[in-house]
C-alpha cells in the first residue's frame, strides 16, 4: 500500500512511485500513436475525415464513466472490508493475548504456546491468501508436531484455531479456567474463524467476470473510436486530447482490477506484513523478548 503525504502541484505531474501510469502507459501510448497517425492522415487527404459532432462521443463518455466508477465503488468497498477483517483480527488476537496472560501469567507455557500460535495465525492465513507456502515461516512458532499437523491439514488457518481451542479445552479439564472463562476465549476463536472466512469469500468471489470485461471493452473501443470524431475539430493537439481521456479510463479500470483483489502484494494491496508484524511485536514482547523487530514502516513510500 503507497503511504505518502499529498504532493505539491509541480511533483503531482512526476510522481512515479504509486502512480497507476506506468501500468498503463502502452495503451496511452497506443491511443497517442493511432492519434498522430490519424492527425498526418488528416492532413493528406481531409476529405476522408468530415467534421463529426463531438455530442455522440460525449454520451457515450459519459456512460462509461457511470460505469468505471460504479466498477470502482464496488472494488474499493472490497478493499475496505478486507482491511475491516484483518482489524478484527488484530482485535481478538490481542483479546486472546490479554486473557491468557491475565490468567496464565507471563510465565506459563500455555499462555507463551498461545502467543506462539497466534503469530503463527496470522501468517499462515497471509501467506495463505498470497498464495504462498506459509509452512517455512511456521518452523519458528511451532513445535515439529504441531507444523505435521498442518502439512495434512486442509484449511491450515483454520486448525491453528482449532490447536488454541483444544488449548483452551485442556485448561477446563484441569481446572485451570472456568466456563464463563472458556466461553470468552471460544467467542474470540469464533470471531478469528469469521475473519478466515471473510477472508475466503473476498479472495474466490470476484466481480462477475462479464462485468469486467464489458467495461474494459467499451473502454477500448471508445479510446480508439476517439481520434476519428475529434481529427477534424482538433487537428494537431488530437494526441494530447486522446492520451488524457486514454489516461483517465484505462487508469480507472487498472486500479479497480488492483482493488478488487485487497491481499494482493501490489501497490495497491493490503499492508498484511506490516500488520503481521504489529502482531508479532506484541506476541514477543508478551514472550517476554527484550528484542523486538523494528516497527513496520514505508520504504520508498510503500507499506507491503
Amino acid at each position: 500500500m503507497i503511504v505518502r503525504e499529498k504532493p505539491g502541484f509541480l511533483a503531482l505531474f512526476f510522481v512515479y512511485q504509486g502512480s497507476i501510469a506506468p501500468r498503463v502507459l502502452p495503451q496511452i501510448l497506443l491511443i497517442a500513436l493511432l492519434s498522430a497517425l490519424l492527425v498526418w492522415v488528416h492532413d493528406q487527404y481531409p476529405q476522408l475525415f468530415p467534421e463529426l459532432s463531438t455530442s455522440s462521443f460525449a454520451f457515450i463518455g459519459i456512460a462509461l464513466s457511470l460505469y468505471l466508477g460504479f466498477r470502482n465503488n464496488a472494488c474499493y468497498e472490497r478493499w475496505w472490508e478486507g482491511r475491516r477483517l484483518w482489524g478484527q483480527l488484530l482485535i481478538q488476537a490481542r483479546s486472546l493475548l490479554r486473557m491468557s496472560l491475565a490468567y496464565r501469567g507471563e510465565e506459563s507455557e500455555r499462555h507463551k504456546r498461545m502467543a506462539r500460535r497466534l503469530v503463527a495465525f496470522a501468517g499462515c492465513l497471509r501467506d495463505q491468501l498470497r498464495d504462498i507456502d506459509p509452512m517455512p515461516g511456521l518452523q519458528e512458532w511451532l513445535s515439529d508436531a504441531e507444523c505435521w499437523q498442518l502439512e495434512r491439514a486442509v484449511n491450515r488457518p483454520e486448525r491453528i484455531l482449532q490447536m488454541i481451542g483444544e488449548q483452551v479445552a485442556v485448561e477446563v479439564k484441569t481446572g485451570g479456567f472456568d466456563s464463563v472463562t472458556a466461553r470468552n476465549f471460544e467467542q474470540c476463536l469464533n470471531a478469528l474463524s469469521e475473519v478466515v472466512a471473510g477472508c475466503e469469500r473476498l479472495t474466490n468471489t470476484p466481480l462477475p467476470f462479464a462485468y469486467m470485461l464489458l467495461v474494459h471493452r467499451t473502454s477500448y473501443i471508445y479510446c480508439l473510436l476517439l481520434p476519428f470524431g475529434l481529427v477534424a475539430s482538433s487537428g494537431m493537439i488530437t494526441p494530447l486530447l486522446t492520451a488524457i481521456v486514454a489516461y483517465a479510463f484505462f487508469g480507472l479500470d487498472e486500479l479497480s482490477q488492483q482493488l478488487e483483489q485487497p491481499f494482493g502484494a501490489g501497490d495497491n494491496g493490503l499492508p498484511l506484513d506490516a500488520i503481521t508484524l504489529t502482531l508479532e511485536r506484541e506476541c514477543r514482547q508478551a514472550l517476554g523478548e527484550q528484542h523486538l523487530p523494528a516497527a513496520p514502516s514505508a520504504r520508498d513510500y510503500r507499506l507491503s
